[in-house]
């Protein structure tokens, strides 16, 4: 029998997940920034969608946290949290769809089916699997525009799986402190933290290398040459940036 978070007896950790939830769909709003790097105004579209959509999701886990803590208060994110999950606005667009569509994403919809498989509660499996179904699009996004990226040479696609590196080791640097607290909420949630987390990340480093096609091997040389990239936005780096980034300017020249 899997182990299963249930009401009132997990009442804080699921709040306390819920509350991680809704700082991420807040975050999410921030893909406002990321018009003006979007290459076609389909993709434009598929960002202004996607704010709407973090903004209805929002309601529904503040929906699901009235329901499991009636008497609480949502309490406010911590501002290192809230710079941690807020997304990247993206001097590449590339960058911004891998990072926060292709992996970012990739890892919230991984637990939410984490969570839909190991809660007895029906009105919070419900709820997370109809937000699922919205994920899984930003998802594919993010995807398609990454195997475009990815595409064009062996360096663009070791540059994002360094990216991915630099993203894979900041879950290994948080994943401690994350233990420790969900420890004093719940022995039941600790043993399933470590799970998923052990079983993630080893399905989460395997399916973004087959997305980039590239060997699943950590590389300490192309995490910090990506990371002196980001840093440093090296001057070879536009050579790589969409064409048609400027969307305000090209439409407003066509008069749209």
């Amino acid at each position: 029998m899997p182990i299963k978070l249930t009401l009132p007896e997990d009442q804080k950790l699921i709040a306390y997940i819920l509350v991680r939830f809704i700082e991420g769909e807040l975050t999410g709003i921030a893909e406002g920034q990321a018009l003006m790097h979007a290459p076609t105004l389909e993709a434009a579209d598929f960002l202004a969608r996607q704010v709407r959509e973090e903004i209805r999701h929002a309601r529904m886990y503040a929906a699901l946290y009235r329901y499991a803590e009636p008497e609480a208060k949502l309490p406010r994110s911590p501002w290192l949290l809230r710079k941690i999950l807020a997304p990247l606005p993206g001097r590449l667009w590339y960058e911004h769809c891998f990072l926060d569509k292709a992996v970012g994403e990739r890892w919230v919809l991984l637990l939410m089916e984490y969570l839909i498989e190991h809660t007895a509660d029906r009105r919070i499996c419900q709820t997370l699997a109809a937000i699922a179904k919205d994920e899984r699009q930003h998802v594919a996004f993010g995807e398609s525009a990454t195997r475009d990226f990815s595409a064009r040479s062996w360096f663009h696609r070791h540059y994002l799986w360094g990216l991915y590196l630099r993203f894979e080791l900041a879950l290994a640097l948080v994943y401690p402190l994350l233990r420790r607290r969900v420890c004093r909420l719940s022995k039941k949630g600790e043993l399933l933290l470590s799970d998923f987390f052990e079983r993630s990340r080893n399905k989460l480093h395997h399916e973004i290398a087959e997305l980039l096609g590239v060997a699943p091997r950590r590389s300490w040389f192309w995490l910090v040459a990506a990371q002196l990239v980001l840093w440093l936005r090296l001057p070879f780096a536009g050579w790589w940036r969409s064409p048609q980034s400027d969307l305000c300017r090209r439409t407003h020249a066509a008069r749209i």
